[in-house]
This record gives structure tokens, sequence and C-alpha cells, in this order.
């Protein structure tokens, strides 16, 4: 299973996160818009894990804080890709939301769970395999997770679909 913690938003939120996307698109001479019902914000992610492990990676979750995660969105920005780059709309450095991604990790790497440890940029993907000459600047908005969720990333009918297995309310 292809699995990865996620922050989830509430509907004005991803409202807010597909307009943005739909005033990037004209910038974009190629490039695929993430599904709204797919923008979230990943907080780790595990890769292809057993199923026997997910249990455990349940009860990781759970031990979590709830602590409401207040996120200042500012401006759009990319990862460059051979085949075309990744567009995000990213965070303002956000001590609160580092710190859950560290205590995530820790308990990771306590119960000996494999995962990809790179460095952590809060953003939420808009675009995949884009092409541009450049970005429009957005208006910064604030918002809250609603959730914090343990994803399973799976294709139904050829479509990317993220399933949550657990989910922790904050």
């Amino acid at each position: 299973m292809r699995l990865f913690y996620a922050l989830n938003f509430d509907e004005s939120t991803l409202d807010r996160l597909s307009s943005i996307q739909k005033r990037t698109n004209p910038f974009l001479t190629k490039g695929k818009a993430t599904s709204t019902f797919n923008l979230h914000l990943t907080l780790s992610f595990l890769g292809e894990q057993s199923p026997t492990l997910v249990p455990c990676l349940e009860s990781i979750l759970q031990q979590l804080p709830d602590t409401q995660q207040r996120l200042l969105f500012t401006h759009i920005g990319y990862f460059p890709k051979r085949g075309g780059s990744i567009i995000w709309v990213g965070v303002r450095e956000n001590p609160e939301l580092h710190s859950l991604h560290r205590m995530l990790r820790f308990q990771l790497h306590q119960q000996q769970v494999p995962f990809k440890d790179e460095r952590f940029k809060a953003h939420i993907t808009l675009f995949r395999g884009a092409r541009f000459e450049s970005l429009p600047l957005i208006e910064p908005f604030r918002c809250n997770a609603k959730s914090i969720s343990l994803m399973h990333s799976t294709q139904t009918n050829g479509v990317l679909t993220y399933i949550p297995l657990a989910t922790k309310y904050l």
C-alpha cells in the first residue's frame, strides 16, 4: 500500500485553493491539476508499506497532538522536474507545523517504520508535469487544518484517489 500522512482542509479552503489553480492555469503551457478532493498538505510520505503495518500507523496518528494548525498560505512555487514541474502553494514558516512534523517523524523512527526522510517543505501540490514561463502572485490567506489522516494513495478506474484509513480531527 502506498501511504502518507496528510493535513486536510475544510470546503472553503479547498474552494480557495481550487480558485488559485484556476487563476494559475492560464500561465501554463502544460500541466495536470490536482483534483480538488485530493488537495492536502503531506506531513510524511511513507511510500509502499505492508497492510499489516496499518494498525501501528493508526496508533502513531492517534498519539499526535490535536492542536489546531493555523496556516498562512503566501506564495506559489515549484519543484523543477524533468518531465514538467510540480507547482504548489506554499505556507509561511510555521513552528507549530514543523513541530508536528518532527513529532510524527520521531514516532515513525521509534516504531522502526521506514519512510522518506526528506527535508520538510510545507506545501500543497496544485499541478504536476507543468511547463510555464511565469507564475501568478496570490493574495495571502489563512486557514485552519481540519484533520490529520493516514492516507492510502491508489488508482481507482484510472483516477488517482487518496483514501483516508484513519483520521484525527483538530
